[in-house]
């Protein structure tokens, strides 16, 4: 199974536009089984794939302008939602149940501060994710990702206290970040211990170019 995550960095409304043909383009060619895409818009659809999409952004949200179609966390997979699960924060994180060829999962896809990782912002994602992340951990096998505006690799950002104390909240739930070491990407794909017993595991982290996104593609495979 195959899993994408991405932070888009903020494509307009037009589906034909270069930059989102690009992304389409590019993420068809990859044929992820899910895709996680962060600071993405309506206009970023994929045929053959099941959405749960986070609300569309209005004009003015805290303190932020936005374009027409614009919502902050899109997951698709190629696998049928069998349920919609309820976040603390319709705009900032969505969650999903789906059956898929590894069996079940609870797909939880979010950014951690949408403004970066040093605001009152990240505190209040970082604490309210993690509530959320913990209780759904205890009864079914999980993927969390998305932009975690945490980079546990490189450069120690936002800073050292918030990356072991991170580190420790995944340990001591079970989760694994497969991402973790990533040089200087806070994109990051999450996932219970127990998914991934017996299995293989490959992950990928892609430089597309800043005229496309500022962050990386990362791409995870568990067989």
């Amino acid at each position: 199974m195959k899993i994408l995550s991405w932070n888009v960095e903020r494509p307009n409304n037009n589906p034909n536009a270069v930059k989102n043909t690009f992304i389409i383009n590019l993420i068809q060619e990859i044929n992820p089984d899910i895709i996680f895409l962060t600071e993405t818009n309506a206009a970023i659809q994929f045929e053959g794939y099941y959405s749960h999409q986070s609300t569309q952004l209005p004009p003015i949200h805290e303190n932020q302008s936005y374009k027409s179609g614009e919502n902050r966390i899109a997951i698709f997979s190629k696998f049928p939602i069998e349920k919609i699960i309820a976040t603390y924060d319709s705009y900032t994180a969505v969650c999903c149940e789906i059956n898929s060829a590894i069996g079940p999962l609870i797909l939880y896809g979010s950014i951690i501060g949408s403004f970066g990782g040093k605001d009152a912002f990240f505190k209040t994602d970082l604490q309210q994710q993690q509530s959320e992340i913990e209780n759904l951990s205890k009864h079914q096998n999980l993927i969390y990702s998305g932009d975690f505006n945490i980079s546990f690799s490189g450069f120690p950002y936002p800073a050292k206290n918030v990356i072991y104390e991170t580190n420790d909240f995944f340990k001591a739930n079970a989760l694994r970040n497969i991402t973790g070491g990533n040089e200087n990407s806070v994109i990051h794909v999450v996932v219970s211990k127990a998914l991934l017993n017996g299995k293989k595991i490959k992950q990928e982290m892609m430089e597309v170019g800043t005229q496309i996104s500022d962050h990386n593609l990362v791409v995870v495979e568990i067989d």
